[in-house]
């Protein structure tokens, strides 16, 4: 399976320059090596047979294929027909790096028991990065989306010259990073992916309320023991550590936002007793509760 490319942001890829291109029958993508910049490939009409390094890809119509800026590309075979395909360079600033698809859906969107129990939050209203993941290789969720958007890149070159479309151009490219995102999520997610995220919701409606691993099961229609199984795989902590966990952001929220004791805040997220709430939030986030008002909380004088 093609890999995935996982980069960090701030700051956001940069576009270069783009353009759509006409291969005849016969013809092949140029081969090229340590090129310095992602080069993306859409195809809309017939197959482009491209290889980077030891992996080979027939990237049909509706497909797209990432080639690595560090990497030998080349193609392997000629194209059987016209082939109608854009193409796109941009440079990623930040850091970025190649996993497998087995690593990133076995790691994406988990964090381990230790994490859940010993977490501390950024501090609120701090900037703080975070990651996007691109399939370097995939069937587009929106073909015709992505290629209008390349098709308004590419007239916007026409007009670099103007105020103001260099900036226009960085911000329309953003969009082709989320339709490219977007498609490495449209694959149906797995039966324990599914169970695991039906719980969490339901944890996310029900949190002010006592918890119950039956009413849960009964809730979903699946059995708790399967539930729990399912929500170690995917989150990594079980149905109540993940309860907690929404029951302590909720009451920061609180703690910041509102004037209420707290006692009334533990109240308000589903704690029975004051103490049990103050202990649980210090162990999570390394301060108690009326620390964190007081570091945190704006100043309203």
């Amino acid at each position: 399976m093609p890999p995935v490319i996982e980069f960090t942001a701030p700051p956001l890829p940069h576009y270069i320059i783009s353009g759509f291109s006409p291969i005849p029958a016969g013809g092949k993508h140029p081969s090229r090596k340590n090129i310095g910049a992602f080069d993306l490939l859409v195809v809309t009409r017939g197959c482009l047979y491209v290889g980077e390094e030891d992996r080979r890809y027939e990237i049909t119509e509706g497909h797209a294929l990432i080639l690595r800026p560090d990497s030998y590309h080349y193609s392997y075979a000629e194209c059987q027909e016209e082939c109608l395909h854009y193409w796109l360079h941009f440079q990623i600033l930040g850091d970025w790096r190649v996993i497998e698809d087995e690593e990133y859906y076995l790691h994406h969107g988990r964090y381990s028991e230790g994490e859940v129990q010993g977490y501390i939050s950024p501090p609120p209203f701090e900037t703080t990065p975070y990651t996007v993941a691109l399939p370097q290789f995939t069937k587009l969720a929106q073909p015709k989306k992505l290629a209008e958007v390349i098709d308004e890149l590419n007239e916007m070159s026409r007009h670099i010259h103007r105020a103001g479309v260099r900036l226009k151009q960085q911000a329309l490219f953003q969009e082709v990073i989320i339709l490219l995102s977007a498609s490495l999520g449209s694959t149906a997610p797995s039966p324990q992916s599914a169970c695991a995220e039906r719980a969490a919701s339901y944890l996310r409606e029900h949190y002010r309320e006592p918890f119950s691993a039956q009413k849960l099961g009964e809730s979903i229609n699946f059995h708790p023991v399967y539930i729990a199984r399912c929500m170690q795989k995917v989150f990594g902590c079980s149905p109540s550590a993940y309860l907690l966990r929404l029951r302590i952001d909720q009451a920061k929220l609180l703690l910041i936002r509102t004037d209420l004791p707290v006692e009334r805040i533990a109240e308000e997220v589903g704690f029975n007793q004051a103490a049990y709430f103050t202990a649980s939030f210090t162990r999570m986030e390394g301060l108690s509760p009326r620390k964190y008002r007081q570091r945190f909380a704006w100043n309203k004088n």
